[in-house]
């Protein structure tokens, strides 16, 4: 008897979980968003601050970058919350963390699969557009307009959906 009222405790944990998450606009596979939320927890103090590659007077903050690449996560859209997508990518600068949802191979058991990449610069989907420009855009203007005749290049790229258009207007 006892056993079968904690399955009966767990189904109901269960879908208060799965509710929770479609409150939080996260409606995706529940085991797979509280394996995310974990790995989250685990690694949160990972993040360190943003700095400056160019400084605001137009020389080099220290070395010479002429390219700097730099990422922001935006937030799962309509079409993705709808299809009961879950969101898969951690930001913690400077890395951005993919989070693969695998299966193994009792057919059971789920698991999380972890790709980090690390860039120059990440903004995770809760940073502003004036936190993006500070640190990419702004010192490229303070550099040109240092009066060298030098030239600078703020290049977007991404697929259709990825969040080139968020990036720039917010």
């Amino acid at each position: 008897v006892e056993g079968g009222t904690q399955m009966k405790q767990a189904r109901v944990d269960r879908a208060a979980e799965e509710q929770r998450n479609i409150s939080a606009g996260n409606p995706g596979d529940v085991d797979f968003i509280g394996l995310v939320r974990r790995w989250r927890e685990d690694h949160a103090g990972m993040a360190r601050p943003h700095r400056h590659a160019v400084d605001t007077n137009g020389g080099s903050g220290g070395k010479n970058d002429n390219i700097c690449v730099c990422i922001r996560k935006r937030p799962l859209n309509d079409k993705e919350r709808k299809k009961k997508e879950h969101d898969a990518v951690t930001v913690l600068h400077p890395t951005a963390t993919v989070h693969s949802a695998k299966l193994r191979v009792d057919g059971i058991h789920k698991y999380l699969d972890h790709n980090s990449f690390r860039f120059d610069h990440s903004f995770d989907e809760d940073s502003s557009t004036e936190q993006v420009y500070q640190y990419t855009a702004q010192p490229l203007v303070s550099y040109v307009c240092g009066g060298r005749g030098v030239r600078a290049t703020v290049f977007a790229y991404g697929q259709t959906g990825s969040g080139k258009t968020h990036t720039m207007s917010g």
